[in-house]
């Protein structure tokens, strides 16, 4: 009983730091929500809200959406992003869907976890080369008793189909996403085509604002990702005793007030 309670608070930790590296190391690597012309720039992680977004950074759906109203034509949303809250990327999708004109989704570098059914809800999915898609299950931070983390399980499943169908609807054919998304898979833009989550991998020529894209995330938080072929390795954290510059003992005093807002936040 002993070991499994250890067990048990071994991962609950390790999960509390993956959700915290998630945010907490990469705060300071995404550019926030940006516009040019009609090309939104979606280069940070996912917001839960607007006033998470103002506090740590991130691009939040209320942003996202007002940006994209601001707008009339053929869009082009431009991606690069490790993932973040769910129900923000499932606001931001819906965004997308709704806009009357044509919305081509370019995966410029990284489109991770909610980033990756924001992507396909474009009219056109394209992929920059280099560009890498992944799909995993769910995450959560919570407390409370054995009913709370039964119901919570539920919830979660009920996510995980909900995304599933997305990814299904996108591609058709009868690819099992569930099992992809329980081993967390990464997907090249070739193998994300050929499994018809996007409908065109640019050629080398094509890619002009790439350059915007692979940002360098910290990708610690996730169990497999291809750190030496997205952005240089950023999965090592900085040692202990390193010094630290002012932004980075900033998020350090903001990561005691996400340990609090992570409690009931899904990812």
């Amino acid at each position: 009983m002993a070991a499994r309670r250890a067990a048990t608070a071994s991962r609950a930790l390790a999960m509390r730091n993956r959700l915290l590296n998630l945010y907490t190391r990469n705060a300071k690597v995404g550019a926030g929500i940006q516009a040019e012309g009609n090309n939104i720039y979606l280069y940070d992680f996912i917001a839960g809200s607007e006033s998470d977004a103002q506090w740590w950074g991130g691009i939040s759906a209320e942003g996202f959406t007002r940006q994209l109203l601001g707008m009339t034509g053929d869009v082009s949303v431009r991606i690069d992003c490790p993932g973040g809250d769910v129900f923000g990327g499932r606001a931001i999708a819906q965004a997308i869907r709704e806009y009357d004109g044509k919305v081509t989704c370019h995966i410029d570098g990284l489109a991770a976890s909610a980033a990756s059914y924001i992507a396909i809800s474009g009219d056109h999915v394209v992929a920059a080369p280099g560009a890498f898609m992944m799909i995993h299950r769910a995450w959560t931070l919570m407390i409370g008793n054995s009913a709370d983390f039964r119901a919570e399980a539920d919830l979660l499943d009920k996510i995980d189909t909900s995304i599933a169908a997305s990814y299904a609807a996108k591609a058709g054919g009868d690819t099992d996403w569930i099992a992809l998304m329980d081993k967390e898979s990464w997907f090249t833009g070739d193998e994300a085509l050929a499994l018809g989550l996007i409908d065109e991998v640019l050629a080398e020529q094509s890619s002009k604002p790439g350059n915007r894209g692979q940002r360098g995330w910290n990708l610690s938080a996730f169990d497999h990702p291809p750190v030496n072929k997205i952005g240089g390795d950023r999965s090592e954290q900085p040692a202990e005793g390193d010094e630290q510059d002012p932004v980075e003992n900033d998020i350090s005093a903001r990561e005691r007030r996400l340990r609090v807002d992570l409690l009931t936040r899904t990812a």
